[in-house]
């Protein structure tokens, strides 16, 4: 019997057919969802939400039923580093729509696993909500409308550190800590409206030292210093390959990641239903 990471591993690389489809399905669902919302105000996207998010949930939770839950969750996270079609691209009124249908998605489904798939999304949603506006806060150097006194209040105020660290607390619960830590740093890298730290050379050196102060293991520490420095290379207006090529190594070490956190997820997250 093959163990998590093996299992992750042979589906990233090769994977078998009817996996291959449930999971090829699930990046169409995701890509024609940020089709049909596109430009569309609340009340029109209120109408079609429901039916939209609950095949994206209702196809993971099949994924997690052939595989089990933390290498379903991994593979999917791959996946949309892979194509882009992320729940992160989505608009912050279309995701919060999505956590209200995930919430009673979660009340609606009898089974476990239905049940834990629905609660891992809606704390997904969650955490990127407050990485967006954390983002903004944290990264918005020398815009005189943001002063750092005023951010740092809003920061206070909205209790983003409690509400991320309430997520990540509920996730690690149901995954491990390992894996919680990849699909978050992969979800914020996705976020299509969050602030990046800039390409000058003295942001160039916090680039360089944050990830080693994050205290994570070396590939933990190499893909978030790759993050930071794709994001600078697309604000100094680097040439396409010199972008796809980083975008490749963030890929390569995602995959790395997830199966190297597979080793520590909980043992109840692996199992095949």
């Amino acid at each position: 019997m093959m163990s998590a990471r093996e299992l992750f591993i042979a589906h990233a690389l090769e994977p078998a057919s009817e996996i291959a489809e449930l999971r090829a399905n699930l990046t169409q669902a995701k890509l024609e969802a940020l089709q049909q919302v596109h430009g569309l105000d609340s009340e029109r996207m209120r109408v079609i939400m429901p039916e939209l998010y609950e095949q994206i949930v209702i196809t993971t939770i099949q994924i997690a039923a052939h595989v089990g839950l933390s290498v379903g969750i991994a593979l999917n996270t791959l996946d949309e580093q892979v194509s882009g079609a992320s729940i992160s691209r989505f608009s912050r009124d279309a995701r919060q729509q999505m956590t209200d249908i995930g919430l009673a998605l979660k009340r609606r489904h009898s089974s476990k696993l239905a049940h834990l798939v629905a609660e891992i999304e809606a704390q997904r949603l969650a955490w990127r909500h407050s990485h967006e506006f954390m983002s903004w806060l944290a990264f918005r150097r020398n815009d005189p409308r943001y002063p750092p006194d005023d951010r740092l209040q809003r920061l206070t105020a909205f209790k983003i550190r409690h509400r991320i660290l309430q997520s990540r607390d509920a996730v690690t619960q149901l995954l491990g800590s390992s894996l919680t830590a990849a699909i978050e740093g992969s979800d914020r890298f996705l976020l299509a409206n969050r602030w990046h730290l800039g390409s000058d050379t003295e942001q160039a050196i916090e680039r360089a030292i944050w990830p080693i102060l994050s205290l994570q293991p070396s590939v933990t520490v190499l893909i978030e210093s790759a993050r930071l420095d794709y994001d600078a290379l697309v604000d100094a207006g680097a040439d396409a390959s010199q972008i796809e090529t980083a975008r490749s190594d963030i890929t390569r070490l995602l995959q790395q990641q997830l199966a190297d956190s597979l080793e520590h997820a909980s043992v109840a997250s692996m199992a095949v239903p």
